[in-house]
């Protein structure tokens, strides 16, 4: 019994010291999926569908990946820690992030990008 509470002591201890660390790993275990999450919203875009709807495949899918990398590298910036650590527990609360983030970036990195 005396183990497992200092397992758990020196867990709470490390995660309290190192919760900065935790939190950009988890950002960046969350940007893939938040870039594919853009991905799908822009394929399912009928706006996105008609103001590409011109380009090449190539130009295309180049825009796409510029823009879902800025959605990437910004969604997670305004997200509160405690947030982010419940996306590393519940698949559902990741979804959701996911959805939520590409929601609140993406207009802004397309006007970004269209510059």
């Amino acid at each position: 019994m005396k183990k497992y509470i200092i397992a758990i002591s020196v867990a709470v201890l490390a995660f309290w010291t190192h919760s900065h660390a935790d939190i950009s790993l988890t950002q960046k275990a969350l940007k893939p999926v938040i870039v594919y999450q853009c991905g799908q919203e822009l394929k399912d875009s009928t706006v996105w569908k008609v103001s590409t709807y011109l380009m090449q495949d190539a130009n295309k899918a180049k825009l796409e990946h510029k823009v879902c990398d800025c959605v990437g590298e910004h969604a997670l910036k305004d997200v509160p820690a405690s947030t982010l650590l419940k996306t590393t527990v519940n698949e559902e609360a990741k979804n959701q992030l996911a959805r939520q983030a590409v929601a609140n970036s993406l207009k802004g990195c397309v006007q970004e990008l269209v510059k």
